[in-house]
Formats: C-alpha cells, structure tokens, sequence
C-alpha cells in the first residue's frame, strides 16, 4: 500500500494566539486515521491542519504550532533542538481514544500556546513550570519525553513531579493524572 504526505496549506494563514489559525500537522501510520483525525479538528476545532502525513514528521521551520501524532510514532519525533525557532506542542493520540479526547487535549495544547500568562493559571502553590511539566505528564508523556519536549533534564522533570506529589499530597500516576485533569477544565 502506498502512502503519501499531503501538505494543505492556505495563503496568508498564520496563528493569533486564539486558536484561529494554529497550524497543525498530523502524522501517523494509518491513512484513515489521518483523515478522520483531518476531518475532526476542521470540523471541531479552532485548527488548520496544514499538513497530515503517514511517511514521516514536517520538516522543522515550517511554522507548526501543533503537532498531533499517533502514539505508536511518539518515540519517533524530532528532538526539541532539531526544531527552528518554537517547537510545536505535541499531543499524542492514543489508539483508543475518543474524539472528545482528542479534542479537549487539542484545546489544552491550543490554550497553552495563546498569550496568557501561565501565572495567571497556575493554582496556589504550583510553579508554572510544574503546572506545565504536569499537563505533559497527564497527556501521556514520558519523563524522558517531558524532557527532551521542553528543553529540560530528565532529573530536572522528576523533581518538578516529585514536588508537585508532595505539595498535593498524590501518590500514584493516577492521581496526579486528576490534578492535571483540573486545572484546566474545558
């Protein structure tokens, strides 16, 4: 079977921190899945995908804001620094996730990248910077992958985690999952 990458740009268009306009590129390794992933965020969301491919990644520079990519690709994607300038948000799609998921996550990350102040959202006591490791963490992320996305070590990201655990009083993945979950509801 063949596959191709298919590139859907639109003249002039580029991102307002609103959402209208955030480049997004899809990537996995069903054709179909891109197109019902395509289909989902023109219909759905505040997205352009301007690129979905199942043969490979946008070459970096090319202005992507979002970047959505099949979880049995996630170990594949380019490294931070390989990215010019601001390096897209990732979400990882899940085979069984649910449109509705995929679609509060597709939010999340827009909102992460509008012109807000993280302070602004950050509950009592969190850092921005733990908030932000923790919204990775509970999209799906690694502690390798958290790391690498944000320019950050491994070590540097467990101890964020380890203070978010101890100022939550959480234990487990689980539960550090629903803190994350409720910081930004939809």
């Amino acid at each position: 079977m063949s596959t191709e990458t298919v590139t859907l740009e639109r003249p002039g268009a580029a991102s307002t921190g609103d959402g209208q306009g955030t480049r997004t590129a899809i990537c996995g390794v069903r054709p179909l899945v891109l197109m019902g992933l395509t289909h989902l965020l023109t219909t759905r969301s505040p997205c352009e995908v301007v690129f979905a491919s199942a043969d490979g990644f946008p070459e970096p520079g090319t202005g992507i804001d979002l970047l959505l990519v099949e979880d049995t690709l996630a170990q594949e994607l380019p490294e931070r620094a390989a990215w010019r300038g601001r390096a897209p948000d990732v979400v990882v799609v899940r085979a069984d996730a649910t449109p509705d998921q995929v679609l509060r996550r597709v939010h999340e990350a827009v909102e992460r990248r509008a012109p807000v102040a993280t302070a602004d959202r950050a509950p009592a006591g969190l850092s921005p910077r733990e908030e932000q490791v923790l919204r990775f963490i509970a999209s799906g992320m690694t502690h390798g992958q958290v790391a690498r996305r944000i320019g950050i070590s491994q070590h540097t990201v467990d101890t964020y985690v380890k203070r978010v655990r101890s100022k939550f009083g959480i234990g487990n993945k689980a539960e550090l999952t629903r803190v994350a979950l409720g910081l930004q509801p939809l």
